[in-house]
């Protein structure tokens, strides 16, 4: 059994690779960026959703004790139409590389067959496929990125969020539930909504990280197009910006999902532990 891990540079991905190569599971990252996105103990390969010539190059990486790939780990990129590129991949998958399981992660807000990668959801469905999508909610590494600047230098967190509780999840615990997926050997055939431990609203989270990093840290709230247009303007494509600005708007959590945590069986990641063990970053 071998896994091919795609979104390369996505924070689940990332979450992913390490835990995979702690439990000695052979995996190859599929990028954009080709083999200069591998990493010691990560081999990676061109990949593209919108490019079916990249198709094929995964499975013709060699494994050392001759592993096929058996499982894909999908992450969806800021792509045109990302339904139709990620279907024609697991069709391809499916028909000519004879792969059965797939681990899809997406958004909480996504719908079976809706907008975005809903389709793929049902297409999985569809074509009779082994799979497991992912629904989390907020991630607390969000807060390394592109939340990263404005904590550091404003003491500020911009969100169109509100008041809305959230029960912010770590990607390790995310990516923990995405293993169970691709190698238990019985398919969950269904979606999971990925949470964390506790609800917390973002004015809450700035006030535990104010109280880590000891200075007071104020969250502003913003419309769902005010916080679009503040993360075209950081860089982020504006669709894409848009869609994120959207997730957020639509993120609360009224009561805790513990059905993801129960297949894994750790302990969850805190938004207090997570601050704490990051806290150097925004001092």
């Amino acid at each position: 059994m071998a896994i091919l891990v795609t979104g390369a540079g996505g924070k689940t991905s990332k979450a992913v690779i390490p835990q995979l190569k702690a439990a000695g599971i052979p995996f190859v990252v599929g990028s954009t960026r080709g083999a200069s996105a591998s990493a010691p103990g990560a081999d990676a390969v061109k990949f593209d959703w919108t490019d079916a010539s990249t198709y094929p190059l995964p499975f013709q990486h060699a494994f050392p004790s001759g592993e096929k790939i058996t499982a894909v780990y999908i992450v969806p990129g800021p792509v045109a139409d990302p339904s139709r590129a990620i279907n024609a991949f697991v069709d391809y998958a499916l028909k000519a590389q004879g792969v059965r399981r797939f681990v899809m992660c997406a958004g909480e807000s996504l719908k079976k067959g809706g907008p975005f990668v809903g389709e793929v959801w049902s297409h999985f469905e569809d074509v009779g496929a082994e799979y497991m999508v992912l629904r989390p909610t907020w991630f607390l590494e969000n807060y390394l990125d592109w939340f990263y600047l404005p904590l550091k230098n404003e003491n500020k967190i911009y969100t169109c969020a509100g008041d809305a509780t959230i029960a912010f999840v770590s990607a390790e615990d995310i990516a923990a539930l995405a293993i169970k997926g691709l190698t238990a050997e019985k398919p969950f055939n269904r979606d999971f909504a990925v949470h964390g431990p506790e609800l917390v609203t973002h004015d809450q989270l700035a006030e535990k990280f104010s109280r880590a990093l000891g200075r007071t840290i104020e969250h502003v709230s913003l419309t769902e197009e005010q916080r679009a247009a503040m993360l075209a303007e950081s860089g982020i494509p504006a669709g894409f910006a848009q869609f994120m600005a959207f997730l957020e708007a639509h993120a609360p959590n009224k009561e805790l999902d513990t059905a993801a945590a129960a297949v894994t069986g750790k302990k969850l990641v805190s938004c207090d532990a997570f601050i704490e063990k990051h806290k150097a970053v925004w001092v």
